[in-house]
């Protein structure tokens, strides 16, 4: 499988589970000329539910395509061997092809308005709930007699990004996730019969895009619920209120949402 093959079933399979829209997702594509690697990725930004305002929710997939996967596309198994080692009798085995897909979720809040960052036993709460969510579509493992040879899906921890105020308070601006699956590529066999066994990879590929479909609702579900937490929690002592709750700074400036 070429590079192109395997970019146009993953557009096709984000496509059936709707995360890609022709002609509206306009995806990057880009080739670095010192390692001849190449990158896509398209932003995903749908309308989402009322629930999760004011937080704007959204999302990018990307993958990699290195140059060794380039190599092995363009020639068959035996053929690479033999241009890398030399003819031999008998050729040595070569590994499964695998590239990664990438995840990343985002949810940010309008240009310059921040909102009040929870107090650490919700925000734990919080990111807790988050994580099980997303380990129970995007965690794979691949074992061997009982025990994990290799991560196959997996997520990082939520990150957060923030806003310091002229007083030194630090003030919520987004928060995101990242999260990447493994999808196997079909080598390319001068044998029939190898051939056969991997001829193609695009139940795979479906499985993954309805996973990242599934991922991005709840994460809309979540952010809807911390929006919830943020907008109702009680209000600082008026002591350490630094601004108007509820009220923009400035007419048509930014906003400080709780």
């Amino acid at each position: 499988m070429r590079y192109d093959e395997f970019r146009d079933q993953l557009q096709d399979a984000l496509h059936a589970a709707g995360l890609f829209v022709e002609h509206v997702d306009r995806p990057i594509e880009t080739i670095d000329l010192a390692s001849t690697d190449r990158r896509w990725k398209v932003y995903v930004m749908r309308d989402a539910p009322e629930s999760v305002e004011p937080f704007h929710v959204s999302a990018k997939i990307s993958f990699r395509w290195s140059a060794a996967n380039g190599a092995r596309g363009h020639t068959c198994e035996e053929d690479l061997l033999t241009e890398l080692l030399g003819r031999r009798i008998r050729l040595p085995k070569t590994q499964r092809r695998w590239t990664r897909v990438d995840l990343e979720l985002y949810a940010t809040l309008p240009y310059g308005s921040t909102a009040p960052i929870p107090k650490p036993q919700v925000f734990n709460s919080w990111t807790g709930s988050v994580g099980e969510k997303l380990d129970k579509l995007l965690t794979d493992f691949q074992e061997r007699q009982g025990r994990v040879v290799a991560v196959l899906g997996g997520r990082k921890e939520v990150s957060i990004e923030t806003q310091c105020k002229p007083q030194g308070e630090l003030s919520l601006a987004g928060i995101s996730v990242s999260a990447f699956q493994l999808v196997r590529v079909p080598r390319v066999w001068d044998d029939p019969g190898r051939r056969e066994a991997e001829k193609g990879n695009s139940e795979e590929l479906a499985r993954l895009a309805w996973r990242f479909k599934e991922a991005l609702d709840e994460w809309i579900g979540s952010v809807a619920e911390l929006g919830n937490w943020i907008r109702y929690s009680p209000p600082p002592p008026e002591g350490k209120r630094l601004e108007p709750w509820f009220e923009d700074e400035e007419e048509g400036g930014p906003e400080t949402i709780h």
